[in-house]
């Protein structure tokens, strides 16, 4: 060891304290390490560089190369080599002593940098641990012991914690080759199942085949004996004729002739070629459908967690017949990645639940659409209208809810009317609030407030009314929240108190804005206050605030989407979305409340969908959700569902009760019943 230390002390650099790297020796004999001579200062003679040595302070010209032009202390190099080869030497001797002696110094590990997290001894303390928190081993043991038994207990719970998931993943493991080995089975059980059916049907179609075949060579082989027989009748008839041609002498010949030749035309005769060809045709043929067998299934993941965030995605009403009560529609589902979910039909469950109903869920039955392997056909029975909600489950799980209009109302199929209010002018439009009836009297220019009974209240406006306003043949008729009554009258926009009194106005004569040409119905907006109001002559729907100023406008002359002719009446819903009566297009249009078209529906070319100048238009918000409109051109009342979908009409032309004479204005009450302004009948038609 003192051999060591002697070579360690000899094999330290003057400068850096440290092994020589790459040593060089100056011209007196000194060694330095290459690094440590670059970083000496140099002194400039003229054009010479020259450097002091740091331990002689002998002047040393440097060369044009610089400091690793000058020689390399290989002796230094040397010692090196055979300090490594002895300390190894020494370690592997002793390897105690060696863990215990600090490899540079040859000094004893006594201390702990807590700083650097390892052992020193006292020069390495002062060389490469200044300013560093050292501490005596024997003072930190304890300390760092304790650190990692503590560490220890983290670990072997860990190491539990881990145990388990293997058990748990190896659990799993095994639960999914055993499902991965059951559903392999049921594929080749359905397989085999399938090719069952497929020999089945080849038998099935191959007799078939054989029958048509056979059948149609038994006709054909009847026609051929038929026509053999000709032949042969033929032959023998010409063989006949040629002998006596051959054998006769001229007077046998001319005597038998005349037998002859009338055998041979009643052979002839009785021979009819045309009925001879074939009558039968090879037209049999193969019908191939082979759709059913291009999907056959899906494996699907059903992780509970996953089908919980699906959702029905897309609900479509494609058919119903009132008269059996029976709806069907489509869905489809949608998982959380976007993706359209397919499940096969027995893990599909779906029920309907009316909304502020009474009634128990209603029940369906669930097919497949036949054209779209993941959307599904349902079929149920509702015994009611309205907003239904339709809960679907997949494998017990319930997803999103969503909702549907069932548009088959009980009552529509024995609609009848319950009364009628007579004796008034001309009425156009209605409003029914809690317990009055408001309309427009067209020819008595008035506004009429009625209670329930029929009773004339308030009269305003019009000979022998309440003069406070006055009107032009007024039109459409609606309530604000403030319980204002806006009324379209002339060219403008009247707003009137429920004493009669105008509280403002607003409009004149023109197309610009603020100005009308006729204006006829007015709805209120739900969401937002506003009116809307038909502005008939031209062709447009305005939009005011509720004090009456402008908001926006929408459509334009013409019979394009968004476009109008003549529109008579607006009905909104209770989410603010706009129908417009539009008259003379023979349609109902269906706007944003911003004036964006949505759809249209009745100008449709079948019949039981189709309208006839619709003039008045509103819409069962409270039960049914139905879309109700009258027909001028029809005198009668169509139902629709919000989505156009038919569903019912009632009434023709005439004066009975259950009759109309140019039905305009239409509207609810609370407890659902139908008001109607049978405006040539002069009355008003409760249902």
């Amino acid at each position: 060891m003192a051999t060591l230390h002697k070579l360690e002390e000899q094999l330290t650099c003057a400068v850096c304290l440290d092994q020589y790297t790459n040593p060089k020796t100056l011209p007196c004999l000194h060694s330095f390490c290459q690094h440590c001579l670059e970083g000496l200062p140099l002194d400039k003679r003229n054009t010479i560089y020259y450097l002091f040595c740091p331990t002689c302070r002998h002047y040393t010209e440097l060369p044009e190369e610089g400091v690793p032009a000058l020689p390399a202390a290989f002796t230094l190099n040397n010692l090196k080599e055979l300090y490594s080869l002895m300390k190894k030497s020494t370690d592997l001797s002793n390897p105690e002593e060696a863990r215990s002696t600090c490899g540079d110094h040859g000094k004893p590990l006594e201390l702990f940098c807590e700083s650097c997290d390892t052992v020193v001894c006292i020069n390495c303390s002062y060389r490469n641990h200044k300013h560093h928190q050292c501490e005596l081993i024997t003072d930190s043991y304890p300390k760092h012991c304790h650190t990692l038994r503590e560490s220890l207990l983290r670990v072997e719970g860990k190491k539990e914690a881990l145990k388990k998931v293997l058990s748990a993943l190896s659990k799993r493991d095994g639960e999914i080759r055993e499902k991965g080995e059951r559903v392999l089975k049921e594929i080749h059980e359905m397989v085999e199942e399938m090719i069952n059916v497929l020999r089945q049907s080849e038998r099935k179609l191959t007799e078939q085949a054989k029958r048509v075949t056979d059948a149609k060579i038994a006709r054909l082989s009847d026609q051929m004996k038929s026509a053999e027989m000709n032949l042969n009748l033929l032959e023998n008839v010409k063989d006949c004729v040629d002998k006596s041609l051959k054998t006769s002498s001229p007077q046998q010949l001319l005597g038998s002739k005349r037998q002859l030749m009338e055998r041979l035309s009643e052979v002839t005769a009785q021979i009819n070629i045309e009925k001879l060809y074939p009558r039968e045709k090879a037209d049999f043929m193969l019908s191939k459908d082979t759709k059913p067998l291009h999907h056959i299934g899906d494996i699907v993941t059903h992780s509970s967690t996953v089908l919980q965030q699906c959702r029905v995605k897309k609900v479509e009403c494609f058919q119903h017949v009132p008269k059996q009560k029976k709806f069907l529609f489509s869905l489809s589902m949608e998982a959380p990645d976007s993706s359209i979910l397919s499940v096969p039909l027995s893990s599909l469950r779906c029920s309907l639940v009316p909304i502020r109903k009474s009634d128990q869920p209603v029940y369906t039955t669930v097919t497949t659409t036949g054209t779209d392997s993941k959307a599904y056909r349902i079929q149920c029975n509702p015994s009611t209208s309205g907003t239904h909600t339709i809960k679907v489950q997949v494998y017990g799980v319930q997803l999103e809810d969503t909702s549907i209009v069932i548009p088959i109302n009980p009552y529509l199929d024995n609609i009848s009317p319950v009364c009628a209010i007579t004796g008034l002018n001309n009425p156009w439009k209605i409003n029914v609030s809690d317990d009055d009836v408001i309309i427009t009297e067209y020819f008595g220019d008035c506004v009429t407030i009625l209670d329930k009974e029929g009773e004339k209240m308030k009269i305003f406006g019009g000979k022998g009314g309440n003069n406070n306003v006055t009107f032009s043949s007024p039109h459409g008729i609606a309530i604000t929240p403030e319980k204002n009554i806006l009324v379209s009258d002339c060219h403008s926009i009247q707003m009137i108190s429920m004493d009669g009194y105008q509280v403002a106005s607003a409009g004149e004569y023109g197309s610009g804005q603020l100005e009308f040409d006729t204006p006829h119905g007015i709805a209120i907006s739900p969401i937002t206050g506003q009116a809307y109001i038909a502005d008939y002559g031209n062709h447009r729907i305005q939009v005011f605030n509720p004090d009456l100023t402008f908001s926006h406008s929408f459509g334009s002359k013409g019979s394009v989407n968004g476009q109008f002719q003549l529109p008579h009446d607006i009905a909104i819903d209770s989410e603010g979305l706009v129908y417009v009566a539009d008259t003379e297009n023979h349609r109902i249009q269906k706007f944003s409340p911003d004036g964006k078209f949505l759809g249209q529906f009745g100008n449709k070319f079948f019949s039981y969908g189709k309208l006839h100048g619709p003039i008045g238009i509103t819409i069962d918000t409270a039960v049914t959700g139905l879309v109700y409109v009258s027909e001028m051109g029809n005198n009668r009342i169509s139902v629709f569902t919000t989505d156009g979908m038919f569903v019912n009409r009632f009434g023709s032309k005439g004066s009975d009760l259950d009759q109309f004479s140019c039905p305009y204005g239409l509207a609810f009450d609370k407890d659902g019943f139908l008001y109607i302004c049978d405006y040539f009948n002069k009355r008003i038609v409760i249902y």
